[in-house]
């Protein structure tokens, strides 16, 4: 038998359609800590990489367009242009991370958090009783 224990504890929100595994975290500007946002993000293991809106990127005094291009396909079929940039997340009692984010050029419906801030920190859902857990990596 395979034991994992967690540092955190959270409780599923409400979210659009219903309760969610979402994260409410400071978005920070990577070389200035003054400029910050408080974003809520999805947790999303079916996203290979983090996409989040793009007026997030804007409001931190970073122009969108200087980032390097990337697409990202949907399920049903649609192409989401990006740009990444790497910033600075900070979630409250947990601690701060460094990721490369895409920022979409277009509104898209929530922010998601994707396996690339998995690598970041281990994560467990318990979806029966609409709570996951976090602990970040070593």
């Amino acid at each position: 038998m395979v034991l994992v224990n967690y540092l955190h504890e959270f409780n599923y929100r409400e979210f659009q359609e219903g309760q969610s595994p979402v994260l409410q975290l400071q978005v920070f500007h990577p070389d200035n800590s003054e400029n910050k946002i408080d974003v809520d993000v999805y947790l999303d293991s079916g996203t290979q990489r983090s996409l989040f809106n793009g007026f997030i990127i804007a409001s931190l005094g970073i122009t969108l367009i200087n980032g390097k291009i990337q697409r990202y396909s949907t399920t049903a079929g649609n192409v989401i242009e990006a740009y990444l940039h790497r910033v600075r997340l900070t979630l409250p009692d947990v601690g701060d991370f460094n990721l490369e984010i895409g920022f979409s050029s277009n509104t898209i419906r929530r922010n998601l958090l994707g396996r690339d801030f998995f690598n970041l920190a281990q994560i467990g859902f318990r979806e029966n009783r609409l709570k996951y857990y976090l602990t970040p990596s070593p």
